[in-house]
């Protein structure tokens, strides 16, 4: 028997699979069994993390997960942590605001900017934060949509 060959890049698989495992709870649950599953025959982390696009220090927390709770340990809990200013329907409209050019909004700028869209939070929605938190919140929507840049 030949050896088998993919007609795609290993670094596209790889991008596809992590774009699939962050699609649903179940899909990143799976993605982690099948990590912890890997390391379990004998794969060291940085293996498993090198082919499934991970930081190895994940794939570690994920073993010691699944050492301390089984297969409840790999599921996704709640984050700890300070709950978003910006709810569910405002992020919505955020991106209706975003997908246009500033001009639109009434900025004098061709181009979205953390230290913008902290003015146009606030002057829009009331919200008072930093420019940093506003780069982040603009990188996070323009690569979940296709926003101009």
């Amino acid at each position: 028997m030949h050896k088998l060959t993919l007609s795609v890049n290993g670094d596209v698989l790889r991008a596809e699979l992590s774009n699939a495992s962050r699609g649903s709870h179940e899909a990143l649950f799976l993605h982690r069994l099948h990590a912890v599953l890997l390391v379990s025959t004998g794969c060291s982390c940085y293996d498993v993390a090198h082919w499934f696009g991970e930081n190895p220090r994940s794939i570690e927390r994920w073993i010691h997960a699944y050492d301390q709770a089984g297969l409840a340990g790999l599921h996704d809990h709640a984050r700890s942590g300070r709950a978003s200013q910006i709810t569910r329907s405002m992020r919505q409209q955020l991106a209706q605001d975003l997908h246009d050019v500033p001009c639109a909004c009434g900025y004098p700028h061709p181009r979205w900017s953390g230290k913008l869209l902290a003015r146009h939070l606030e002057t829009r929605y009331g919200l008072n934060l930093g420019e940093r938190q506003c780069q982040r919140l603009l990188q996070r929507l323009l690569k979940s949509t296709a926003l101009p840049t």
